[in-house]
């Protein structure tokens, strides 16, 4: 018995008891990974619909008046419609690019346009960070207590989170699209030869 043994040490697995831990391994890893994926995309869903259905609140529609008139890229949307009617459109379009991404599991495609979307949806709202006066300003909070940026800034800042997992969506439809496609060519050019 050499000296590790007897010690109580561990001894160096085998090759065969290697190969069956480092799949134990990859499994647990996949499955967090899938979880992960999954949390984000229902997670980034669940905030399209919350989001999307307050907006149709006049409350709601008053209290984006201010970022979205700030908004180069949105400002114009007052001047073809009201307040209210400028929320509830965007209200609209959050839920059904919420339906879009939450079609995911079934449809890939939708999920690609819906992940597509809320990236351009999640964009937008960051880039109120640098268009909403005030929002990047030293703001204070109780007295001597300072946050940087503005509690506002803060809120929105949150959309960096929502914007990567959007792409993170986006990207595995776009992967999930193209292997479909690869495997039906694949399918049709055998159906091809079999039929010459």
């Amino acid at each position: 018995m050499n000296r590790q043994q007897e010690s109580g040490g561990v001894r160096s697995p085998s090759t065969q008891t290697k190969k069956s831990e480092d799949g134990e391994l990859d499994m647990n890893h996949t499955t967090i990974s899938r979880l992960g994926f999954y949390v984000a995309l229902y997670g980034v869903v669940a905030i399209l619909f919350w989001i999307g259905f307050f907006k149709y609140h006049p409350d709601e529609a008053a209290a984006i008046q201010g970022i979205v008139a700030s908004s180069p890229l949105m400002a114009w949307l007052y001047d073809v419609a009201s307040v209210n009617q400028v929320s509830a459109a965007i209200g609209t379009a959050e839920i059904i690019v919420g339906l879009l991404v939450a079609a995911y599991p079934i449809s890939k495609k939708a999920g690609l346009v819906g992940g597509a979307l809320a990236s351009v949806i999640f964009l937008t709202t960051t880039s109120f960070l640098l268009t909403t006066p005030g929002v990047l300003h030293v703001s204070s909070l109780s007295g001597d207590t300072l946050a940087f940026p503005s509690l506002f800034g803060g809120f929105l800042a949150k959309d960096l989170v929502l914007l990567g997992a959007s792409l993170v969506i986006t990207g595995s439809a776009w992967q999930a699209v193209n292997a479909e496609r690869n495997a039906q060519h694949t399918q049709d050019d055998a159906l091809i030869a079999d039929a010459a």
